[in-house]
């Protein structure tokens, strides 16, 4: 996703920063879904999101929100940006199920970190069970300078 920001406008000049963030690095495999709003409210659906089957309906997916649930994640979704979508909403999404990624731009539940072990995960951290799906998950450092 790229970011952009007017710094200075002026008659004859602009200052535009520029910067570009990147979840899925090398490597990727993707499916499609429908995706299915089950959270009781309007939901930002964030690219990076971490994705369940519904079990009701085990054609569409909905959003890992916390606790036991993050043990049965089958992918991460992937969109240009965020989309809001309305109470009991669907949409047809792009999701990754595979490949390389920047775990910094991962959007996990509340109070969850890469190191939380789920209830009914056993031993497995949220890493651990990404990498089981085959996401290679490595973090990136942020380099860019504005003021030149």
């Amino acid at each position: 996703m790229t970011n952009l920001n007017q710094r200075d406008a002026t008659r004859n000049q602009s200052t535009v920063d520029y910067s570009q963030v990147k979840l899925f690095l090398f490597n990727n495999r993707y499916q499609t879904g429908l995706f299915k709003n089950n959270t009781g409210a309007e939901l930002i659906l964030k690219p990076g999101t971490l994705l369940l089957r519904d079990k009701a309906t085990p054609t569409q997916v909905i959003p890992a929100i916390a606790g036991a649930t993050l043990s049965d994640v089958i992918g991460i979704v992937k969109a240009d940006g965020e989309i809001i979508l309305a109470t009991a909403g669907t949409l047809d999404i792009n999701f990754g199920i595979s490949g390389d990624i920047d775990e910094n731009e991962l959007v996990l539940p509340a109070t969850v970190t890469l190191d939380t072990v789920p209830l009914t995960s056993g031993t497995r951290t949220v890493r651990d069970i990404l990498q089981a799906l085959g996401f290679v998950l490595s973090g990136s450092v942020q380099n860019t300078k504005y003021d030149n």
